[in-house]
């Protein structure tokens, strides 16, 4: 039987960067800053020059991994092809896992925005277009740039143009209150979508991130973390809040170890030696070295909100 497919949006956008080995466990990510604007010139007088100002931005690695155990007898009396399956399900976890570890990341971001108030504790509404409104105008004005085309509408296909836009992820709940608000597009009333993109609204495309097997994965929801209320989805009368996550170009970065990002590792019966003395047992694992960090705050733009009941 399959189980269902789930999507790495928090780690598609990032930046990559990746660390040679044998250079250290650190790894600086370094931007010089816009100079002044120059000054207009007295004849004959040199200016005093400007000094650019650079800005560090520091990280470890961090390692994730884990295994399965097999036994002889699951392998030698199992109809299915089993080992297949089990590396099938390690490489899931590993990929669920790192984009998980990345999304706690940026939506630990400073920029945020609430539907309501002005802080998480307030939120008791759901969004609207003001909302997602505030989170383009956040995003523009601090110079984020947008990674996904526009396009123009044709009349010979009946779509509607868009507009260049910044990913935006959200939760699968999040889905019906978009659906309602004026100037929403589904996917397929414009032509260019990008891969698993759910529709538009303004210079927002929205990407759905769910976690159908309470992983733990998918886009953040905080139960009980908001305002108290019973009109909308809540947990005993607190508010569960979302998070829509929209980012521009170079808002954050994940680093990878050249060589040694992500491994597999298989060992037979027998290989733990006297550990394993009968050769009853065998694992399947992965494991992922590598680490992630917000690069500009202001390039990423959460909104917390509620959704319907």
């Amino acid at each position: 039987l399959m189980n269902a497919t789930i999507y790495n949006y928090h780690e598609r956008w990032a930046d990559d960067v990746e660390l040679p080995q044998g250079e250290g466990r650190n790894v600086i990510v370094r931007r010089y800053a816009h100079l002044p604007l120059a000054g207009q010139l007295s004849q004959g007088v040199p200016p005093s020059g400007k000094v650019p100002t650079l800005d560090d931005f520091t990280v470890a690695l961090v390692q994730h991994g884990d295994y399965v155990a097999l036994t002889d007898i699951a392998r030698w009396t199992q109809k299915d092809p089993i080992v297949n399956k089990f590396t099938e399900l390690v490489g899931l976890m590993i990929g669920y896992t790192v984009d998980t570890y990345i999304r706690n990341i940026i939506t630990a971001g400073t920029n945020v925005l609430y539907s309501n108030g002005t802080a998480r504790t307030n939120v008791v509404t759901i969004p609207d277009g003001n909302d997602l409104d505030r989170m383009i105008r956040s995003l523009m004005r601090n110079g984020a740039e947008m990674s996904l085309s526009g396009n123009d509408g044709t009349t010979a296909v009946g779509t509607a143009p868009t507009m260049p836009s910044y990913p935006c992820i959200i939760h699968p709940n999040t889905i019906f209150t978009l659906q309602n608000i004026a100037g929403f597009k589904d996917a397929s009333q414009y032509r260019g979508a990008s891969k698993n993109e759910y529709g538009r609204y303004k210079s927002l495309a929205f990407f759905v991130a769910t976690d159908p097997s309470s992983l733990g994965i998918g886009a953040l929801v905080n139960t009980s973390g908001g305002g108290a209320s019973t009109a909308v989805a809540n947990t005993s009368g607190t508010v569960d809040i979302y998070h829509s996550l929209a980012i521009g170009k170079h808002a954050y970065h994940m680093v990878k170890l050249n060589g040694k990002s992500t491994s597999f590792y298989a060992k037979p019966l027998g290989s733990a030696g006297t550990a394993d003395p009968l050769d009853q047992l065998s694992t399947i694992g992965a494991k992922h070295t590598g680490a992630g960090l917000i690069t500009n705050q202001n390039w990423a733009a959460r909104l917390e909100h509620a959704v319907e009941n």
